[in-house]
């Protein structure tokens, strides 16, 4: 076998979004985990990292590389997720994450990541990517059992109950794999699914899109006050009319030095005492946006 480096796929084996849960005895189900893809290397104790679009992230992750370089095993490919678990909340936060993304070092006061595996493709000189996925996920389990830092996704042969579990505790939703599938590049396949629980919380609006005079959406920032996308869907015109007369009694805020590119084109007026919005919307994009999100209301207007 060649380089691990040649072996990695152009595209990571990606589910599928349905909002149907497969049902059969050929299916295994697993909690989707809300963190940012990795693939591992391992190359006789040397450990390298790299993203969905294959970007060397060996620096980014030192804990992940630490965690990895404790297996006994002088060659391995591994597919998987770097995920900060929230202690109080009992599930990952994506932010924590893309916070570590955005700002491409580590401080010392960094929080700890897990990385959770779900597939691998070689193990020493065997190409893995053939076999079934049940055989692929029990090797997984033998080769990183009870190692600190990275854990093995749970594979449930029961999709609607762990539906019903992610549901409930504000998981970001459930991932359907067929037991017998090989591991195929991106999504050309009907092998592996996702269902996505919407994600509702809540967000600094700290300035208005204007056009015409008229209140088109709201600029909304997460608690560091990073731009996390721009909504406009649940805003009715009685609602945007107060938000006009809002800007009026708090003149203009300071807004960003540097605007991100959704935003450079249009007219923003910043609120020096910006609103809280509850929103939900489907899915983090892997650069930090929400994908379409939702106003349920605004405190204040």
């Amino acid at each position: 076998m060649g380089h691990l480096r040649e072996l990695l796929p152009k595209e990571p084996m990606a589910p599928i979004s349905t909002e149907k849960i497969e049902a059969g005895d050929d299916w295994g189900y697993q909690l989707k985990w809300d963190g940012v893809r990795i693939l591992a290397g391992i190359d006789h104790q040397k450990v390298s990292l790299y993203s969905r679009k294959l970007l060397d992230k060996t620096s980014l992750y030192p804990e992940v590389v630490a965690a990895l370089s404790k297996l006994q095993h002088d060659r391995l490919l591994l597919d998987g997720e770097v995920v900060y678990f929230h202690p109080e909340l009992g599930r990952p936060v994506f932010q924590k994450v893309l916070q570590r993304e955005r700002s491409r070092s580590v401080r010392s006061d960094a929080p700890h990541f897990t990385y959770v595996l779900f597939d691998i493709l070689v193990d020493g000189d065997k190409d893995m990517r053939k076999l079934p996925y049940l055989d692929r996920h029990h090797r997984l389990k033998e080769i990183v059992s009870n190692t600190p830092g990275i854990l093995t996704a749970d594979l449930f042969l029961e999709g609607e109950s762990l539906w019903a579990w992610a549901e409930e505790r504000g998981w970001e939703g459930i991932v359907m794999k067929r037991l017998s599938s090989p591991y195929r590049e991106g999504k050309k396949h009907r092998d592996w699914y996702k269902k996505k629980i919407a994600i509702t919380m809540q967000a600094e609006a700290v300035a208005l899109i204007i056009r015409e005079g008229r209140v088109a959406s709201l600029v909304l920032a997460d608690d560091e006050n990073n731009y996390i996308g721009r909504a406009s869907l649940g805003l009715n015109e009685q609602t945007k009319q107060r938000l006009l007369d809002y800007t009026g009694l708090h003149p203009a805020g300071a807004g960003w030095n540097t605007l991100h590119a959704d935003l450079k084109k249009e007219q923003l007026a910043w609120l020096s005492k910006p609103l809280t919005a509850t929103v939900t919307f489907l899915e983090w994009s892997q650069d930090g946006m929400m994908r379409h999100p939702k106003l349920l209301s605004i405190e204040g207007v």
